[in-house]
């Protein structure tokens, strides 16, 4: 009985160690013979996509050349494979486009096996994974939206913006706080007749003017000799001479910030804003998933594009950026990385920033090479491209230039020093206050001198007779 199970198990173990060692040989053969393609030809079809890929023309359109990141990772599996390449660019600058089952593009060149590798970013789709596979991981993207640059503007209560809402509130609070508990040590010494000095007798108004002085550093006289009005007085100082001294120190570096936010700022503002179209590289996965989309503002615009037709769908990286830089109401979207190269491109152009990134980004997506279906050589364009990244070559192509890029914080604005004077803009809100200050003036002033001439008197005189029951 014994001996039948250990039969058994040791019948087991042998067979385990020869799927094994047998994987192993087959492995080993398979990467032998794989590390080297003794000069095969292949055949490679690309597309014009700076600053990924680029196809170099003279002034005739003829084409003298190729470049960029990807054409560099090409010549380097070129050197580690050892193989030779024919390439030419796609009858139709577009990764691909599904008509009536048929493929275009670069995937349609691969599907009538007239190439076998696409040198072009690809982002997996559904039916894409159908027609090819997906090979070598050349990097990942996100997906922005292409603005005009926003014009700085600075904020018409900067005055007010270096304390936030709750301690402006909680400021004035403390104020009428600080008002009743004097109002209340009066009445206590007016009823306990603890004091006869006229000076103690503080009125609200009074004690109210005091605190407004002190705040606004220009001083004032105590209105009162009482040890516990001084306390409070003297409690609150304390208290105004910090909040005083943060604003003072603080109130410059709001004043010197300018504001900008572009108009479209995100999916939903581009589907609210009705003039606005927006530009697409035709065959694009930020094409495919606009259309395939569940999010309602997302659905809205890829309606608007599909109504637009040739006027939204382009098929180079120029087309997509012309209407923008013709101050049209357009936006693009399109993969950040190209946002960022035309962003350097044309803001260097004429020593002016003209071209943003909005603040919104979808998902970052993992971007391949295309080959046939069950391409002979994907895993080895796998392998090499591991290295290609390990090497530090990826790096190739990435902008540099950060002078007109954004820094949005989590509302979707973008916040900038100004380097001259600050602006009379600035100063709207204090001088509308102040001016208002005049006005209630005047107001209050014809109103004793003309419409109740007689009615301070008789505050006065009643106050007396009060005061002195």
């Amino acid at each position: 009985m014994i001996s039948q199970k250990m039969t058994k198990f040791m019948s087991i173990i042998l067979l385990l160690l020869q799927a094994f060692l047998g994987s192993k040989i087959v492995y080993g053969t398979r990467q032998q013979l794989r590390n080297n393609l003794n000069g095969e030809v292949l055949r490679v079809v690309t597309g014009h996509f700076p600053p990924v890929i680029s196809v170099l023309r003279n002034s005739s359109g003829h084409i003298i050349g190729y470049g960029d990141k990807l054409y560099h990772h090409l010549l380097y599996l070129s050197e580690k494979l050892n193989f030779t390449f024919v390439i030419f660019p796609a009858a139709q600058n577009t990764n691909g486009i599904k008509q009536n089952g048929t493929w275009n593009g670069v995937i349609g060149s691969l599907t009538r096996d007239e190439a076998d590798l696409g040198l072009v970013p690809v982002a997996i789709s559904l039916d894409r994974y159908e027609a090819i596979d997906f090979s070598g991981r050349v990097g990942g993207d996100y997906t922005g939206i292409l603005v005009k640059y926003p014009h700085g503007s600075v904020s018409f209560t900067s005055a007010f913006d270096v304390f936030s809402t709750g301690i402006w509130i909680g400021w004035v609070v403390s104020a009428v706080v600080v008002v009743a508990i004097s109002t209340f040590l009066t009445y206590v010494t007016r009823r306990s007749r603890l004091s006869g000095d006229e000076m103690s007798k503080t009125s609200p108004g009074t004690f109210a003017w005091y605190l407004y002085s002190v705040m606004v550093s220009q001083g004032s006289h105590f209105p009162s000799h009482q040890p516990s009005q001084k306390l409070l007085a003297a409690t609150w100082c304390f208290v105004s001479f910090v909040f005083v001294n943060i604003y003072n120190t603080t109130l410059t570096s709001y004043m010197s910030v300018t504001y900008q936010k572009p108009e479209i700022n995100s999916f939903y503002d581009l589907a609210a804003a009705t003039p606005y179209k927006a530009t697409i590289l035709t065959g694009s996965i930020q094409e495919i998933d606009l259309m395939e989309s569940n999010n309602w503002a997302m659905k809205i615009v890829a309606d608007r594009i599909e109504k637009c037709s040739s006027d939204c769908k382009k098929f180079s990286v120029q087309e997509l950026v012309s209407p923008l830089l013709d101050n049209k109401d357009y936006v693009s979207i399109l993969p950040v990385r190209i946002g960022s190269s035309l962003m350097q491109r044309y803001n260097s152009e004429r020593v002016k920033c003209r071209l943003a990134l909005a603040y919104e980004k979808t998902s970052w997506l993992p971007m391949f090479f295309a080959v046939q279906k069950n391409s002979p050589y994907n895993e080895e364009i796998n392998r090499e491209s591991l290295w290609f990244s390990d090497t530090g070559l990826s790096e190739y192509g990435k902008s540099k230039n950060r002078q007109c890029q954004l820094k949005y914080n989590s509302k979707g604005i973008s916040t900038k020093r100004i380097g001259n004077r600050i602006k009379l803009e600035q100063f709207h809100l204090p001088f509308l206050i102040l001016f208002g200050g005049y006005i209630l003036a005047f107001m209050q002033f014809f109103r004793e001198k003309f419409i109740c001439p007689h009615r301070p008197l008789a505050i006065k005189n009643f106050v007396y007779v009060v005061s002195t029951i």
